[in-house]
């Protein structure tokens, strides 16, 4: 099974948090930092396993991780962040459960266009002139 990133998404680091954002949907999604580092991971498809040993550096001793790892992914799919080839294993929320990686807050992007102010460079759709002219 492979998992990749979505193409209708952008993202940026700041500070200790990924930051990425599905266009299409005009949505907004903050990754703690093993979520980050998972998402940096997806610069090419990877395996599920991959993913598990990142996230399994810095884990408290006894985490159940790799279900951790099965939801978020999950999370990740389900709001069309990431193509998930083939079928995840199945995983269930549990007290041995970690609660990272994962998804911290998402939101609504409200008037897109406008929040680029015409940054070239950023993205292909901060490209355009918001404002038309």
């Amino acid at each position: 099974m492979k998992i990749e990133r979505n193409q209708g998404v952008a993202w940026r680091k700041v500070g200790d948090e990924m930051i990425v954002i599905h266009l299409a949907r005009h949505r907004i999604f903050g990754l703690d930092g093993t979520a980050g580092r998972i998402w940096e991971a997806l610069s090419e498809p990877q395996d599920i396993e991959t993913l598990e040993k990142i996230a399994f550096e810095g884990a408290p001793k006894g985490a159940d991780i790799i279900d951790a790892v099965h939801l978020f992914v999950a999370d990740l799919a389900n709001e069309d962040l990431v193509d998930v080839a083939g079928q995840l294993p199945k995983a269930e929320r549990d007290e041995n459960i970690v609660d990272f990686p994962r998804i911290e807050w998402r939101e609504e992007l409200q008037q897109f266009a406008g929040m680029c102010q015409h940054v070239p460079g950023q993205h292909p759709a901060c490209n355009q002139n918001p404002g038309g002219s």
